[in-house]
């Protein structure tokens, strides 16, 4: 039997390495739900500053951001399985799918107090998310490849 140069060096084969694909779904749809996430502090400020149509583009921008980070939780899967990384980023996306629904709660229910902060973080979080997801992976997260 022969045993390849890679094999015979590192103890691994080509075979071994996730594919490269997995985490393109990942940051193609967490970079869409962060504009979305974004996008809400456009609206309210249009709503604040006295463009009244906003309140409703703001309503409706917030479920479909919602569903956008489902999506990403969604997208994150293949990272995971088949790709043999971490499961963290669609644990993330689920949670911050929790803030944007207690969010959207909130907003409905005028809790001002709560929902300007949330919202903040809910827009850092996505970002941060963003950000993980473009970052190059270590090679612990990407079944030893770099």
């Amino acid at each position: 039997m022969t045993t390849s140069p890679l094999l015979a060096a590192t103890g691994r084969d080509r075979t071994d390495r996730p594919p490269r694909w997995v985490r393109w779904p990942f940051r193609v749809t967490m970079t869409v739900a962060a504009v979305l996430l974004f996008d809400q502090a456009v609206f309210a400020g249009q709503f604040l500053s006295g463009t009244f149509a906003a309140l409703h583009t703001h309503r409706e921008n917030a479920t479909v951001a919602g569903i956008a980070v489902l999506v990403a939780a969604l997208a994150a899967i293949p990272i995971r399985w088949p790709g043999r990384g971490p499961v963290w980023p669609a644990l993330a996306c689920l949670g911050l799918f929790g803030l944007v629904a207690l969010q959207i709660m909130l907003g409905f229910a005028r809790t001002l107090t709560v929902h300007i902060p949330l919202g903040v973080s809910i827009i850092f979080l996505g970002a941060l998310l963003t950000y993980s997801a473009w970052r190059r992976p270590r090679p612990a997260e990407d079944g030893g490849r770099a």
